[in-house]
């Protein structure tokens, strides 16, 4: 495949992904759970199959996990780790991840 329209692929797939969080994160505050994750699901198979390296806010949007969307507050707590000196995410699944 040509180089060019890998990377036309890509950034289309890209675009994708980030309409399609956009789309979970709305979906969850009118309260479809179902939907949301199902809109994560798809975005995360997306980046599986087309090998795309996303930006950090788009990375630390959601749960690898379980697929819930990341919400402070109320779907995620945060916790300074004074051990390791960095921000710890912890989702209610159980997945922590530092920041």
């Amino acid at each position: 495949m040509d180089i060019v329209r890998k990377k036309i692929i890509k950034s289309s797939v890209s675009d994708s992904v980030a309409k399609l969080i956009k789309a979970a994160f709305s979906s969850y505050r009118q309260g479809n759970n179902s939907r949301s994750k199902r809109y994560a699901k798809m975005a995360f198979e997306l980046i599986k199959k087309h090998k795309i390296h996303l930006p950090e806010e788009l990375k630390n949007s959601f749960c690898k996990k379980c697929l819930l969307v990341w919400l402070p507050g109320t779907t995620i707590t945060t916790i300074y780790d004074s051990k390791n000196n960095c921000l710890r995410i912890r989702c209610h699944c159980g997945y922590s991840k530092r920041v």
